[in-house]
């Protein structure tokens, strides 16, 4: 076992109800107040777990423990959680909106929750266009479970996401019997492609400048404004990333706000600008809002 110590604002009951708002989640998998999670690295399966007290505290469960493994899930948690934010920016931020201050004050401590992985973000993103969240994640699920890989500790299946070479030699076809539309299927091989012929990479989009990286994502049909910019805000770090068509922020801001009808477009981006430099941020608070 290994710690990670985390950083004054950082509250880990507001982390475990954010990773257990879906009992279909498939990529990771909280057992008491245990967090077990498979990464891939070189094509080799790596399981590992997080428990907290007073600083994350890890193990992996896989054969290879080198330290070359050690540095990878450590890199891994620490994007995963945000460590290395600095959140009082934003709460000072927030300040400038009551409502959002009230809300960073119930969740204080909570780091975004991110997707290390730039192709699991795409690819999440575009399985929850357009449909509810709950069927979203049973497509998931199934894709995960019948393209995915695994790993097998204690007699429990821990599941991978598919690689992009797994999913881009696949048809349209063979979504169908997980209740994919043909649509959705196409663009997750379009991006599965991009990844797998090398014509997309998260280091290549890494030395681009946010509106270049949307540019490139949003040339790949499927991928709009939505989905781009909530891929660069889970996976690139991106704060001011701005998933602003979403129904889930759209629903938190006029429950919060305690308005008779959800905002419009140009209404949002109005009440935005008082979150200016981190609106993914405060995206992701609203949203975490919606639990409760």
């Amino acid at each position: 076992m290994f710690e990670i110590s985390t950083p004054k604002e950082f509250n880990f009951d507001q982390l475990l109800r954010f990773l257990s708002r879906n009992e279909k989640e498939c990529l990771h998998t909280l057992r008491d107040r245990e967090i077990f999670k498979v990464i891939s690295n070189e094509n080799k399966l790596i399981l590992f777990s997080i428990t907290f007290d007073s600083c994350l505290q890890i193990s992996i469960h896989s054969e290879d423990k080198s330290q070359k493994k050690v540095d990878l899930v450590k890199k891994y948690t620490s994007d995963w959680f945000d460590l290395e934010s600095d959140l009082g920016l934003f709460y000072e931020t927030a300040q400038n909106d009551s409502v959002l201050a009230s809300i960073c004050k119930k969740f204080h401590g909570l780091r975004m929750i991110g997707m290390p992985d730039l192709f699991e973000s795409l690819i999440w993103s575009i399985i929850g266009q357009q449909i509810n969240l709950n069927f979203a994640y049973s497509l998931k699920e199934r894709l995960v479970h019948t393209f995915g890989q695994k790993i097998i500790h204690n007699e429990i299946s821990f599941y991978a996401l598919p690689t992009p070479e797994r999913l881009a030699i696949l048809n349209i076809e063979d979504f169908q019997p997980l209740q994919f539309s043909r649509s959705k299927a196409q663009y997750i091989l379009n991006v599965s492609q991009e990844f797998a012929e090398g014509r997309l990479s998260q280091e290549a989009l890494k030395k681009l400048s946010f509106e270049d990286v949307k540019e490139r994502l949003i040339k790949i049909k499927g991928i709009g404004n939505w989905t781009a910019n909530y891929s660069m805000m889970k996976s690139m770090k991106n704060y001011d990333a701005f998933p602003i068509e979403d129904v889930g922020l759209h629903n938190a801001v006029k429950t919060q706000y305690g308005l008779t009808a959800k905002p419009s477009i140009s209404e949002l981006n109005q009440m935005a600008e008082k979150w200016k430099g981190w609106r993914g941020y405060a995206t992701f608070y609203f949203w975490h809002s919606l639990l409760g």
